[in-house]
């Protein structure tokens, strides 16, 4: 599998808990594919290990934090509540965004070393 608007930034702890952190602002005609590959990812994670999301120190595999900015014009910007159907494949924002406005999100994922090996397989990272 293969993403093109989102790439991941990779760090480590002291526990050996891998942290990607994504960011992403694509132009508006690009939010449709930018939440896709924000659904193909956390349907991998799950198929992963359907037990997750959770905290990693209390031994879940694998968490993630989806966060989304609605762009206005100007200063006006509104905070978008992401909620993710694992069962249906769907990620939905409240509220929606206009037609043309853009998104700005940022996908945090946190994992053992074999879920974060195994992400990198999936997705060909290097």
């Amino acid at each position: 599998m293969v993403l093109q608007l989102l790439d991941f930034d990779r760090s480590e702890d002291a526990e050996g808990v891998v942290c990607l952190d994504a960011l992403a602002q694509p132009a508006a005609a690009h939010n449709a594919a930018l939440l896709a590959e924000v659904v193909k990812v956390l349907v991998w994670a799950h198929q992963f290990d359907n037990h997750g999301p959770g905290p990693l120190e209390n031994g879940a595999n694998w968490d993630f934090d989806l966060q989304v900015t609605l762009l206005g014009d100007g200063a006006r910007h509104q905070v978008a509540q992401p909620r993710f159907v694992h069962s249906a494949g769907r990620l939905t924002l409240v509220p929606e965004p206009q037609a043309n406005q853009c998104l700005a999100l940022s996908l945090s994922l946190s994992g053992t070393p074999c879920f974060i090996q195994a992400f990198f397989e999936a997705f060909d990272l290097a």
